[in-house]
């Protein structure tokens, strides 16, 4: 073989291992990158997570709040409608009085 051709063919594999060289360096350099972005994404999700969840338990708190002085309300109203209830003189009466009547539509 001629000295020419072997140079040809030498300068042509060196052409093709950079070619392939830099592919697989770019392809390296890609995941990376994609590596880096998926985690900066995945930590932004979950601290948005984290911040809809605390948001979420403090209006699960103030509903209970509420939910336990409305519930407290309602035993005192109901407390003092016994009381009186008790209080009637009427109140072995096989009758409803005027009294009962108003205590039972308080109730509602």
């Amino acid at each position: 073989m001629n000295f020419k051709a072997i140079a040809v063919l030498g300068a042509a594999f060196f052409v093709l291992v950079i070619v392939v060289s830099a592919y697989a360096q770019g392809q390296s350099a890609g995941r990376e990158a994609a590596r880096i972005d998926y985690e900066a994404r995945m930590a932004a999700q979950e601290a948005a997570n984290r911040k809809a969840v605390d948001i979420a338990n403090r209006d699960l708190m103030r509903t209970a709040d509420a939910l336990s002085a409305k519930s407290q309300e309602l035993d005192n109203v109901l407390q003092t409608i016994d009381q009186a209830a008790f209080a009637d003189p009427d109140g072995g009466a096989m009758c409803l009085s005027a009294d009962s009547v108003r205590r039972l539509n308080a109730i509602r």
